[in-house]
């Protein structure tokens, strides 16, 4: 699918919504502040800086979407990071946009040059359940069969934010693969038979991963009319967990669980973090400092690495 579809499609199905995000300060959660490589601006996050290796291997695996495989690599963008958002006006909209393009950066995703074909897609407007029909119907391709039955399911709970995205299967670095490969087309049932199993001393099993999975478009709706008190970077934050990652549909945290933006609409704006946490950032950017066919069931183990990272390089609040 070509990402530029999107943005059309966008476009022309959403309906102008009132605008119910309030630009206004964070929450007051207290955070501390990151300087890292990635970034020239420090960032300001919250969460625990202590969780050790159990503690993150548990949150991993309640953000993350189950079914992981040694068999299979994680999907996730190869291609430059091309951020449109809709339904907020200008000013707002590019300000969501360019947050979301900051955690990219911070996370290791290159991002596209102005003017580029979007392929992430973030849009409000007041009737999701209108504009996904008539997308569904009007663009097939913009969506599989897997992602319509999450999405159905997302709707009939009544979820505010519904989230999807589209994949292909690309070369071991992630670049497109010519016509006729038998690696291509993601759809087709033949994904493990490509796969050579092979053993030595050191490892009783092992895979060779001849292929990668690139997230070729990401689109996240939001209903207009439950927006409200929510601050415009938690929208941001959220968007680019949707978009960069590929969490667990939306479902009530449980007691034990780590903060995460994730939890935006289920606890509320007031008591949700007014931004990503640092088991959010170690999430997205221990999937990215994966190779592109690393096996995904070791989403922990750099998820971990990350963590350990990032509490490194982490100071005191700004002032």
């Amino acid at each position: 699918m070509r990402p530029v579809l999107f943005l059309a499609c966008a476009l022309a199905l959403s309906p102008s919504p009132r605008l119910l995000a309030q630009d206004s300060g964070t929450n007051g959660s207290d955070g501390f502040v990151l300087r890292t490589d990635e970034s020239d601006e420090p960032i300001v996050v919250t969460g625990k800086r202590d969780l050790d290796e159990d503690r993150v291997r548990s949150a991993v695996r309640s953000i993350a979407a189950r079914g992981r495989s040694a068999a299979q690599p994680l999907a996730r963008y190869h291609d430059p990071l091309c951020v449109t958002v809709i339904g907020f006006g200008e000013t707002l909209g590019e300000r969501i946009a360019e947050r979301v393009r900051m955690r990219a950066r911070l996370v290791g995703v290159e991002v596209a040059e102005p003017g580029c074909a979007p392929n992430a897609t973030l849009v409000m407007v007041d009737k999701p359940a209108v504009l996904i029909d008539r997308m569904r119907r009007e663009r097939p391709g913009l969506m599989d069969s897997d992602s319509l039955r999450r999405i159905r399911a997302t709707l009939r709970r009544g979820y505010p934010a519904i989230s999807w995205a589209t994949t292909e299967r690309r070369d071991r670095l992630g670049r497109h693969l010519p016509p006729g490969n038998p690696l291509s087309g993601y759809e087709q049932d033949s994904l493990f038979n490509e796969m050579m199993s092979s053993r030595d001393n050191r490892f009783p099993s092992q895979f060779n991963i001849d292929f990668s999975i690139a997230r070729s478009g990401a689109v996240v709706v939001l209903d207009a009319y439950r927006m409200d008190g929510v601050h415009l970077d938690q929208l941001a934050d959220y968007a680019a967990m949707r978009i960069l990652g590929d969490p667990r549909p939306g479902r009530q945290p449980g007691e034990d669980e780590s903060e995460t933006i994730l939890n935006l609409f289920h606890l509320g704006p007031e008591e949700a973090p007014p931004g990503l946490t640092l088991v959010d950032l170690a999430y997205l950017k221990g999937l990215y400092e994966m190779s592109p066919t690393e096996p995904g069931n070791r989403l922990e183990v750099f998820t971990i690495a990350a963590y350990a990272e990032l509490t490194r390089g982490a100071g005191e609040p700004p002032k």
